[in-house]
C-alpha cells in the first residue's frame, strides 16, 4: 500500500505527457499545407508554353496548323500521373481536403472533355475555344481557392472569368493571349505562393 501514491503519481504524470503529445500532434497537423503547389505549376508552365507558342505560330507564322502545338500537353499528362502515383505511395493516409480536391478537378476534366465535343457543334467554333477555356479555367481554381481557404487561387479564378467576358471584344487571335495572362494569375504565381507555404511549413 505505500507504494500506491508513488504509482498513481507516474500514471498521472504519464498522463499529462501523454495529452502534450497529443495536444502537440493536434497543432501540428492543423498547421501543416498538404497543398505544394506543383500540379499547378506544371499546368501553368505547360500551358502558358502551349498558348504563347500557338499564337507566335498562328499570327507571326501563319501555320496552318498551329493547334498541334498542344499535343505537348499529353506529356504533362504522363508526368501528371507518374507524379500522383509516387504522392500517393508516399502518403499513406488521404485527408479529406484533398479527396474533395480530387473530385473537383475530375470534374474539371471531364467539363473540358465535354466541352471539347459540344463547341464543335457551334458554327465558327474557332471564335469561342479560348472562351470556353478561360471560363471552365476559372471553374476548378476558384473552388480549390475555397476549399483550401487560400485567397490567390479564388482571386485567380474570378480573374479567369473577367478574361473570359473580356475576350467577347477583344480579335479571337489575340484569345490565346488572355489564356497566357489566366494561367500565370491563376495557376503560376498561386502555385509558387503555395510552394513557399509548404516548404515553411513541412519542414
Amino acid at each position: 500500500m505505500k507504494y500506491q501514491p508513488t504509482i498513481m503519481k507516474e500514471s498521472s504524470l504519464t498522463g499529462e505527457q501523454s495529452l502534450e503529445v497529443i495536444q502537440s500532434m493536434i497543432l501540428k497537423a492543423k498547421n501543416q499545407f498538404g497543398e505544394n503547389g506543383q500540379l499547378y505549376l506544371l499546368w501553368g508552365w505547360v500551358i502558358l508554353f502551349c498558348s504563347l507558342g500557338y499564337f507566335v505560330l498562328d499570327t507571326v507564322f501563319h501555320y496552318p496548323r498551329p493547334y498541334l502545338i498542344w499535343m505537348t500537353t499529353w506529356l504533362a499528362v504522363g508526368y501528371m500521373l507518374y507524379y500522383l502515383q509516387k504522392e500517393k505511395k508516399r502518403r499513406k493516409v488521404k485527408t479529406y481536403t484533398e479527396e474533395l480536391l480530387g473530385f473537383v478537378w475530375i470534374a474539371f476534366v471531364v467539363l473540358m472533355l465535354l466541352g471539347a465535343v459540344i463547341v464543335r457543334r457551334i458554327p465558327e467554333f474557332y471564335l469561342y475555344n479560348y472562351q470556353f477555356v478561360l471560363l471552365f479555367y476559372g471553374i476548378p481554381t476558384f473552388l480549390s481557392g475555397s476549399i483550401l481557404k487560400f485567397k490567390p487561387l479564388i482571386y485567380g479564378g474570378i480573374f479567369c472569368w473577367v478574361l473570359a467576358f473580356a475576350s467577347s471584344f477583344i480579335d479571337f487571335h489575340y484569345h490565346p493571349l488572355m489564356v497566357s495572362l489566366a494561367v500565370i494569375a491563376a495557376w503560376i504565381v498561386p502555385g509558387y505562393i503555395l510552394k513557399k507555404k509548404f516548404l515553411q511549413t513541412n519542414q
